[in-house]
């Protein structure tokens, strides 16, 4: 209590007032609520008050789906415990894993672990289980997922059967909460309402856009001088490419994902923590327990995958009583995803207008051609016959016109003109007839072909001199209009990818398109034939998402198992 009054909380939030009297009892508890509302605290009183000090196992054990959250959770253990001597450490991957068991042989009380790594320490005999009393499952829905159940289960078999287990969620599907009872004994429920906590201080909008006006419609929002920007996007390939093109523009932004070095992330947290950075472009590993004060603004720049995951998302602003924002970009093709996300949340999400000009494909676009500027001594007779009748005298005595083609000058028919040479006084000259006087201005005159000395130097041949070819040419689209070129169609044959996975892992037609759609996030109308074997599955992609698709699915983990794909259509 000494360390609760100085971490300075004042009172339980309803969780806490809900569950801390049954964990303290030491009874098996299912709790969901809002995240924000202090969960981490809940599990935390009932840890450092049933288990003592100074073991040299680990006596408690939490589990965690990221690394952040490991981190996090680890440091509010250690700040509860500042008077009680519990130590706790966190145990995540992307870090020396000697150091790790070091730190375990030297004597710890609670274990704060991400499954993956600390399924490699019981793997390696570097960590000992058998003392384990409390487990705490945080973000249960997760943890207990496709991704992460073969591990959990691995671990939980390693823990003694006589236990006190406790989950905790925001979210809590039926499918997940079924896993859930199988891990315990008795169990009781927690269910703090849909938590009007977080999503009552949350505004909630959504911009209709098309895929290629998202970026413009996030640059107006970060324009607008939001201090702090969290940005979801459901891949790692869009977080890089989405990252990489904001820096270009020279914006204040970072981008975190699962493949992105623990000591980077760390420091990009850090930095967006502290204000010294605007923007953090995530993928969903962030969108999980990570505690960051004073969030103004979450961009959901891709619709999440679900309700459960758009409601982690925009759990990141509105915490502890502040208010916040949260603005979701929807194309045409995420207008039903929209839908059951508003009726899962129970409240209306508003629309806004989109400050960006909306890109609409179509056909060949004809551009007005640019009026050409009026020559101010256009219309002017006097001068233009002055020069006529100059050309015409010259010619009669036998000069040359005043005015040649100069050499290297390029001509409205793309060529160069050739400087001529006048040629040696000739007997015979060509005259140009005179024509009669108008009253209006006369036509430019017929180009007039001149005697050039031959190769012998004697006999003579004619050159064409075009007359009246201005200087100083307009560019050609001051003449012509332009018609702007039809987008290119997309290739919409089919590649045929080739994956290690089939009906021995749990998957069938309709669930491996479910994995490659929300995973590679392609529109169905872009997968093909789906055929799954055994061991091995086959998927038609359309060639130009193919590669995408590819890079997607790479390295993903389907019922403990990681996904390989090869392009069965790639010539190489």
């Amino acid at each position: 209590m000494k360390a609760v009054r100085s971490v300075g909380w004042t009172e339980p939030t309803p969780v806490q007032t809900a569950a801390i009297p049954v964990g303290l009892k030491g009874g098996d508890l299912l709790a969901q609520a809002q995240t924000g509302t202090g969960k981490t605290g809940t599990y935390g009183s009932i840890i450092l008050s049933r288990t003592k000090s100074g073991s040299s196992d680990p006596t408690s054990l939490v589990l965690v789906p990221t690394r952040e959250l490991a981190s996090q959770v680890s440091e509010e253990l250690t700040n509860l415990s500042e008077y009680s001597g519990h130590v706790c450490i966190p145990i995540y991957g992307g870090v020396n894993i000697e150091n790790q068991a070091k730190q375990i042989k030297k004597g710890t009380d609670v274990i704060v672990a991400t499954p993956g790594r600390l399924k490699d320490l019981i793997e390696r005999k570097l960590i000992n289980l058998g003392s384990i009393s409390i487990v705490i499952l945080d973000e249960a829905d997760r943890m207990l997922d496709m991704g992460f159940a073969p591990s959990v289960n691995m671990i939980l078999s390693r823990v003694p059967k006589k236990r006190q287990t406790m989950m905790f969620s925001a979210t809590m599907p039926e499918e997940v909460k079924k896993l859930a009872v199988k891990h315990m004994v008795d169990h009781q429920e927690v269910l703090v309402s849909k938590d009007e906590l977080t999503l009552d201080l949350t505004e909630q909008y959504y911009v209709m856009t098309t895929r290629e006006s998202k970026r413009d419609e996030l640059l107006h929002l970060i324009e607008a001088n939001y201090p702090k920007i969290m940005v979801f996007c459901r891949t790692k390939r869009k977080v890089d490419y989405l990252a990489r093109k904001l820096k270009r523009d020279k914006y204040d932004v970072e981008g975190i994902h699962g493949d992105v070095g623990q000591h980077k992330r760390e420091k990009i947290i850090k930095e967006f923590s502290e204000g010294e950075l605007q923007v953090l472009i995530a993928s969903d590993v962030a969108s999980r327990g990570l505690d960051i004060e004073d969030v103004d603004l979450v961009v959901n720049f891709d619709i999440p995958v679900d309700a459960e995951t758009y409601v982690h998302r925009i759990g990141r602003t509105g915490r502890a009583g502040r208010t916040g924002t949260a603005i979701t970009f929807i194309t045409a093709d995420d207008v039903k995803g929209l839908e059951k996300i508003q009726s899962t949340v129970g409240k209306p999400i508003r629309e806004l207008e989109p400050k960006s000009e909306i890109y609409t494909e179509g056909v060949a676009e004809e551009i007005p051609a640019k009026p050409r500027k009026q020559n101010p001594q256009r219309g002017k007779a006097p001068k233009e016959d002055m020069t006529q009748t100059s050309k015409k005298e010259a010619q009669s005595k036998g000069k040359q016109p005043a005015e040649p083609a100069v050499k290297g000058e390029r001509t409205l028919r793309g060529k160069l003109d050739r400087k001529s040479e006048a040629p040696k006084q000739s007997k015979k000259k060509e005259q140009v007839p005179e024509k009669p006087k108008k009253a209006a201005p006369e036509p430019v005159p017929e180009p007039v072909r001149q005697p050039e000395p031959s190769a012998q130097g004697n006999s003579t041949r004619l050159q064409y001199v075009p007359q009246g070819v201005p200087s100083n040419p307009h560019p050609l689209h001051s003449y012509v209009g332009i018609i702007r070129a039809a987008r290119p169609k997309k290739d919409m044959s089919f590649d045929r990818l080739e994956l290690n996975i089939g009906s021995a892992d749990g998957l069938d037609a309709d669930k491996l398109r479910k994995f490659v759609i929300d995973t590679a996030e392609v529109s169905p109308k872009d997968i093909g034939n789906i055929h799954v074997s055994d061991s091995k599955s086959r998927v038609q992609v359309v060639r130009y998402r193919a590669q995408e698709v590819v890079d997607e699915l790479f390295g993903q983990v389907v019922n403990g198992k990681r996904v390989l794909v090869s392009n069965l259509s790639d010539k190489h």
